[in-house]
C-alpha cells in the first residue's frame, strides 16, 4: 500500500488546561476530543483521540529518531502514545489537548520512527523498548502498525517543547485500515510536583514535504 504523507503544520503555542483527577499518572489533564485510556487498545472512535502512559523513566537510545525534539542517548523519559483509530473507513476529529506531568521533550509521529529496529542500542523496536503491548493481539481494526503515523493535510499538531501541554488541532484517517499515531517522550517531573506551563509568545510553522510510502 502506498500512502501520500502530506505537510504536516506545527505552531509553536502553550496553553493551560484542566487536571485530570489522578495526578499521580503522567498523563495529568485532557480536553476536548483526547480521552485518557489505560487500555493500549481503546475502541475505535470517529470522535476521540486516545492517550495511554507507556513505560516510565525508560533510558533514550540513538537508534530512536524524532520528528521533532532532540534527546541525548541515555536520558530517562516517559513514554506516552496518542492514537486515533476509526471506526468508519475515513474520519476527522476536531481540537483537543493532553498535559502531562513532565516538560515535553520530543515526538515521533512517521511510521518510520514508529517501528524502528532499535539495534544495536536496545533490543527489539521502538514499540518494544517504549511499551506499546503489540503482544496483546492483532493490531485495532485490522489496520497495520507499518502504515501508522500521522499522513493527512489536516493533521495539525501545536507542539511547544518545554511545556507540559500538546495541543491536537486536528487528525484525519483519510484511507481504510489506517491509525493516526504519535509517540510523546516527556521529561522525569521535578520532585515537588508539576512545574508551572509556559506561557507562549509567537508561534513558528514547520512544514515536511510529501512521502511516499
Amino acid at each position: 500500500m502506498k500512502r501520500s504523507v502530506a505537510p504536516v503544520v506545527v505552531c509553536l503555542l502553550a496553553a493551560v488546561v484542566s487536571p485530570w483527577p489522578n495526578a499521580s499518572s503522567a498523563v495529568i489533564g485532557t480536553s476536548g476530543s483526547v480521552t485518557l485510556t489505560a487500555a493500549p487498545y481503546p475502541a475505535p472512535s470517529d470522535e476521540t483521540i486516545f492517550v495511554f502512559d507507556e513505560l516510565q523513566s525508560v533510558p533514550f537510545v540513538g537508534t530512536q529518531s524524532l520528528n521533532f525534539g532532540d534527546i541525548a542517548p541515555g536520558t530517562l523519559v516517559n513514554s506516552h502514545y496518542l492514537q486515533f483509530d476509526t471506526a468508519s473507513p475515513t474520519a476527522f476529529v476536531g481540537p483537543g489537548s493532553v498535559t502531562f506531568d513532565g516538560p515535553l521533550l520530543g515526538l515521533a509521529t512517521s511510521t518510520g520512527n514508529l517501528t524502528a529496529n532499535l539495534a544495536p542500542d536496545a533490543p527489539g523496536t521502538s514499540d518494544d523498548h517504549f511499551g506499546l503491548a503489540l503482544s496483546l493481539g492483532p493490531y485495532p481494526s485490522g489496520a497495520d502498525p507499518a502504515f501508522r503515523g500521522l499522513g493527512s493535510a489536516e493533521d495539525d499538531l501545536i507542539i511547544d517543547l518545554g511545556s507540559h501541554t500538546l495541543l491536537i488541532d486536528s487528525l484525519e484517517i483519510g484511507l481504510a485500515n489506517q491509525v493516526d499515531g504519535v509517540r510523546v517522550f516527556t521529561a522525569i517531573p521535578e520532585p515537588g510536583g508539576l512545574l508551572l506551563l509556559l506561557a507562549g509568545a509567537g508561534s513558528f510553522t514547520s512544514r515536511r514535504p510529501a512521502v511516499h510510502r
